[in-house]
């Protein structure tokens, strides 16, 4: 079931990688290779959370109204 999410989410982490470590080179910051890994397991968790909260309809606006709309007293 994860696997889906997870390929979903794999290419966007590998990207943004990518556009970070070339943007942190350029401005001369040298992080090591464990940030980058840390950074990317973050972006893969959260992506994926994202795609299965998207699948499944919670990020609705309906829904979102539905937490903070009061409830009627009978």
């Amino acid at each position: 079931m994860m696997k889906k999410y997870f390929l979903k989410a794999i290419i966007p982490a590998i990207a943004f990688t990518v556009i970070y470590f070339l943007i942190d080179i350029n401005i001369g910051r040298n992080l090591l290779f464990g940030d980058y890994a840390i950074q990317t397991i973050i972006f893969i968790v959260v992506f994926m959370l994202g795609n299965y909260i998207d699948d499944k309809g919670w990020n609705s606006w309906k829904k979102i109204r539905s937490l903070f709309k009061r409830k009627k007293a009978d």
